[in-house]
């Protein structure tokens, strides 16, 4: 009955979502982490955002708002990664204190707002707010994963360089 409103991409948005939630935990439970692994969760929180927005732009929405979110993201995410207490050990991984469970947040949202846009899929023009109002939440959060990953890795190769 709903099978025509989904399609492959659905799959693909719901494994990515859930993939950057798993890498999220992944590098909450660990102390130290190297520092190519910060990108884990932000890559797939961008893929994920990405499908989101290609839907939304494919229903003729504005791309600007997109923009925003992903600006706004950027620069929350760029403060925290500025902000964060971490150090360097003597083989190049990032300490992180114990107790850092923002990114887990972040990225259980994009994933929500995943399930979002797909129920919003299923239950037709009528989920057509909720899933507007999803991918631009999934925008902003994959900004700011991004932003905190990069803002950590500039941190750690200032003090190592």
């Amino acid at each position: 009955m709903f099978a025509h409103k989904l399609n492959l991409l659905h799959i693909l948005l719901l494994s990515s979502a859930g993939a950057c939630l798993y890498f999220a935990l992944w590098e909450s439970r660990r102390r130290t982490i190297r520092l190519r692994r910060l990108f884990w969760s932000p890559w797939l929180a961008i893929v994920a955002a990405l499908l989101m927005v290609f839907f939304q732009i494919g229903m003729k929405q504005l791309a600007w708002p997109f923009l925003a979110a992903l600006g706004l993201g950027l620069v929350v995410g760029g403060a925290r990664g500025l902000t964060m207490k971490l150090e360097v050990d003597e083989f190049w991984l990032v300490v992180r204190p114990a107790g850092r469970r923002t990114v887990i947040w972040i990225a259980a949202l994009v994933l929500a707002a995943a399930l979002v846009d797909i129920a919003g899929a299923v239950v037709g023009p009528d989920g057509k707010d909720w899933r507007y109002y999803a991918a631009l939440v999934a925008t902003a959060c994959s900004g700011a994963l991004f932003g905190r990953a990069i803002f950590m890795a500039g941190r750690v190769w200032r003090l190592v360089g």
